[in-house]
């Protein structure tokens, strides 16, 4: 599996859960329901596992990126719940 290279450029390994954790969170702060939640973090998920095939490594802007984008489509509610949160816990736009 992939390694996610961080902003302070340390690397770890990719973390499925980690990642389902964070959109099921953004999900239920933007109000979801429960199944639409459980299919939104499946499809999310998904895409990513399938984006990283093959890859060695990916910079954790890239993968917010592919999230994101995801989400945009989807359930732009969510995205802009999953800026938020990065925006007053990271700096990021």
């Amino acid at each position: 599996m992939s390694a996610v290279v961080k902003r302070n450029g340390r690397r770890q390994k990719f973390d499925e859960k980690k990642l389902r954790r964070s959109v099921d969170k953004a999900a239920a702060e933007a109000g979801i329901p429960d199944k639409r939640r459980l299919d939104l973090v499946d499809s999310v998920s998904v895409a990513v596992v399938s984006s990283l095939k093959g890859k060695m490594e990916i910079h954790a802007g890239d993968l917010r990126e592919i999230v994101l984008a995801r989400l945009d489509r989807s359930e732009p509610l969510v995205a802009r719940h999953w800026r938020d949160f990065d925006r007053e816990t990271k700096g990021l736009a």
